[in-house]
């Protein structure tokens, strides 16, 4: 019911990724610049963001663990639903029987990772199932601290807030690349929010030189934002 007595929904936060335009260049930047053969996001909520995933006409895995959230987006999607393949679940469960069934592309695959809230904070796991799992994965983090910037970025507590230092062992584990927007928030819409892209070092080496809106950083363990 939600879906047909709050259209208004369909556009929260202002619109697919949080409204931010920056971002959406990033997204497209990188669809064009690597071949992509399919989208795995974590976390649908309404389906913003998901809605501009399918308009790439690449099939689009995504994943909702609230189940009125799922509702509002199976709904959503319904005639959608050769493109956009939903689930309702855990995202780790989720990304772990993606990684096991044969007819999911097991390589090339972009991933957007927004399924962390309040004391549900999987996105180390996540991580490591995607790089131990996929072949040349392309991750995008919502909610991302981006150092020396007012970005805004997910804080949960100690050893919980959604920055460098938190991911440092997946990072040094599967000797990442890891990508920040070029930008500060001055320059981006919308909700401005931080996120990161990561990839392996051979992707890394193609992204340094073909996408500009993103920048690498440099040595991070230190981190503590």
């Amino acid at each position: 019911m939600d879906f047909f007595r709050y259209p208004d929904m369909k556009n929260d936060w202002g619109g697919p990724f949080n409204g931010q335009k920056f971002r959406q260049r990033i997204f497209f930047d990188i669809l064009y610049s690597f071949p992509i053969t399919a989208i795995v996001e974590t976390g649908t909520y309404h389906g913003t963001t998901t809605a501009l995933f399918a308009a790439t006409s690449l099939p689009v895995y995504t994943v909702e663990i609230n189940p009125r959230h799922y509702s509002y987006s199976k709904t959503r999607f319904f005639f959608n639903r050769g493109t956009v393949l939903l689930s309702q679940g855990d995202s780790c469960s989720f990304l772990r029987g993606l990684r096991d069934d044969c007819s999911v592309p097991g390589e090339d695959v972009f991933f957007y990772l927004d399924a962390h809230w309040e004391e549900d904070l999987p996105l180390r796991e996540e991580l490591e199932i995607i790089f131990s799992g996929w072949e040349r994965p392309i991750v995008m983090i919502d909610d991302f601290g981006v150092r020396g910037t007012d970005y805004g970025f997910d804080d949960y507590g100690e050893g919980k807030v959604l920055n460098l230092s938190y991911i440092t062992p997946v990072v040094s584990a599967h000797s990442l690349s890891v990508f920040f927007p070029a930008v500060g928030p001055s320059e981006e819409t919308g909700a401005k929010r931080g996120c990161v892209v990561l990839c392996r070092k051979q992707s890394g080496m193609e992204m340094g030189t073909k996408i500009q809106t993103l920048v690498q950083t440099g040595s991070f363990p230190e981190d503590t934002m």
